[in-house]
């Protein structure tokens, strides 16, 4: 009877060993953003951190970092070429820091894409999913996917309203210092300043810009409307946000946890996704509160006037039709 006690209770230690030894042996990831804690895709990771979780079975575990915690964007994505962090969730875009990336930099053609719909669609289609694949191999970061919407890009002004692109003419914006968005600016008769982001509100303040592109995303939270006056959605560009993992890790992981890690990130993007829809309407209530003219331009006359500047980078930056292949997605 003793010796039946002893072996029921050497079992007993047995398994409950093995259930600690595999609960220690799940994997953690850190995955960063420079968005602040309760924005839109901090609520996309803590999303991503719980389907994650469920779907690797316990596997993995995801721990988020808001703030800039693990770094700025360069920081991050050199931080996953080295192995030293797993992942980052911020604009597909910041791709455009990696050497070899440059077909990447066709997402910011004009009026590319028909919608946020189609952006999200055409984003993770075979034809963009080449060039993530590229760019794994070349630098040592992957791109899972871009589900996540962000608002599109639209032209905050000191002066206006800005109803069509003649409105524009002499003009001194602050414009991102991409060559595409620079020859785009040029064509609509800006004079384009290099600015960063920290220095935009005091440059439009003091006269030193007159105006700046960006979406609800980045120009509400910096209070751009508190100096800017005048907001001309002329929707553009439109983006997607990047779930971004090092390549070193990513290779390690089994079929069954990649597979989690992507579902996992789409499950996260559509969060932002809904989020950035709330943060629209909850911007032009803030604009109409702060006396902030808001106005809808002639889309198709900016779409006209820019319509010739994909073609200075076709078959040079990004392959020979593939401005045709994007827009043929339905």
């Amino acid at each position: 009877m003793k010796k039946l006690v002893y072996t029921a209770a050497f079992g007993l230690a047995f398994v409950c060993s093995l259930i600690i030894s595999t609960q220690s042996q799940a994997r953690e990831l850190r995955i960063g953003t420079i968005s602040a804690a309760g924005s839109p895709w901090d609520k996309a990771m803590q999303r991503f951190s719980d389907v994650l979780s469920e779907e690797s079975g316990g596997d993995l575990t995801a721990v988020v970092y808001t703030d800039g915690q693990l770094g700025d964007i360069q920081q991050m994505l050199t931080g996953m070429q080295l192995g030293n962090v797993e992942m980052g969730y911020f604009g597909l875009g910041s791709a455009l820091f990696l050497k070899g990336s440059g077909p990447l930099k066709v997402i910011y053609s004009p009026y590319l894409f028909r919608d946020r719909a189609h952006a999200q669609k055409a984003l993770n289609n075979d034809v963009f999913r080449k060039i993530y694949d590229d760019i794994a191999k070349t630098t040592g970061v992957r791109i899972v996917g871009a589900w996540g919407n962000r608002s599109p890009r639209a032209i905050q002004t000191t002066k206006g309203p800005i109803k069509k692109p003649e409105d524009l003419k002499g003009l001194k914006m602050r414009v991102p210092g991409i060559d595409l968005f620079q020859e785009e600016f040029k064509a609509l008769g800006v004079q384009t300043v290099p600015m960063s982001m920290t220095e935009i509100y005091t440059g439009l303040s003091k006269g030193l810009v007159e105006g700046q592109d960006n979406g609800f995303d980045l120009a509400l939270p910096l209070k751009f409307h508190e100096v800017a006056k005048y907001w001309s959605a002329t929707d553009h560009s439109y983006e997607t946000t990047g779930w971004f993992i090092s390549e070193q890790l990513w290779q390690s992981l089994s079929p069954k946890d990649q597979a989690a890690i992507t579902k996992a990130a789409e499950a996260g993007g559509e969060v932002t996704s809904a989020e950035e829809l709330k943060l629209e309407q909850e911007a032009k209530q803030i604009f109409k509160n702060a006396g902030v003219t808001y106005t809808v331009p002639d889309r198709d006359a900016f779409r006209e006037a820019l319509r010739g500047i994909p073609a200075k980078f076709e078959g040079t930056v990004w392959p020979e039709g593939f401005i045709a292949k994007i827009q043929a997605i339905k």
